[in-house]
C-alpha cells in the first residue's frame, strides 16, 4: 500500500512541477526591494563576490564589503562606485578567524547600523586539484567555507525589531540543510 501511494505522489509530483516552472517562466516572482538596505558580501575582493557587489551597486543599497585582500577590495569599492553605488565600506577581514569576525561585525554594527542583507561568498581560491592540494590549504579552505560561513551568520546581531538578516551562502548549502 505505501508503495502505491508512493509511487502515486512520485507521479503527481513529475507533473507538477515542470507545470509549475513553466507558470513561473512567464509569471515571475516578484523582486524584493532592497533600497536603502545595508548589505554584507564576504569574499568581495574578487570573483564571484566583485560581481555580486556590482549587481547590489545599481539598486540603491549600502556596500559593506569584507575581504581579506585590501587591494582586492578597493578595487570593487571602486569599481561600485564608477557603476553607481553612493556608499560603500570596506573592511579587511579573514573569515576563518572568529575574533576577527566578531570584531569587524560589531565595528559594521557601530558605524553603519543593522546589516539586512548578508551573503557569505568567502572562500579560497588554489588553482589546483583537490587530491594534489596540501593539507594545510584543505584546512584552510573548511575554516573559510563552513565554520566562516556560520562565524558570519552568528555574529551579525539581530536588528532591534528581533529579525535577523536575510542571509545567502554562496558555498556551503550543508549550513541551510542541518542548521535553519
Amino acid at each position: 500500500m505505501n508503495f502505491f501511494l508512493e509511487t502515486l505522489m512520485v507521479l503527481f509530483l513529475s507533473i507538477y512541477y515542470p507545470l509549475e516552472a513553466f507558470v513561473k517562466l512567464f509569471l515571475p516572482a516578484r523582486r524584493k526591494n532592497v533600497v536603502g538596505e545595508i548589505v554584507l558580501i564576504t569574499g568581495a575582493g574578487s570573483g564571484i563576490g566583485r560581481l555580486m557587489a556590482l549587481e547590489f551597486s545599481t539598486l540603491g543599497v549600502t556596500l559593506v564589503l569584507w575581504d581579506i585582500s585590501e587591494e582586492g577590495n578597493k578595487e570593487t569599492a571602486r569599481l561600485a562606485k564608477e557603476k553607481g553605488a553612493t556608499e560603500v565600506h570596506t573592511y579587511i577581514c579573514d573569515c576563518s578567524k572568529k575574533t576577527e569576525v566578531y570584531r569587524i561585525a560589531d565595528q559594521v554594527k557601530r558605524e553603519l547600523g543593522d546589516v539586512s542583507i548578508l551573503i557569505n561568498n568567502a572562500g579560497i581560491v588554489t588553482g589546483k586539484k583537490f587530491i594534489n592540494a596540501p593539507d594545510s590549504l584543505v584546512e584552510k579552505t573548511m575554516e573559510v567555507k563552513c565554520n566562516g560561513s556560520l562565524l558570519d551568520l552568528q555574529s551579525i546581531p539581530s536588528s532591534n525589531d528581533g529579525k535577523q538578516p536575510w542571509a545567502s551562502c554562496q558555498h556551503c548549502q550543508f549550513c541551510w540543510t542541518h542548521w535553519s
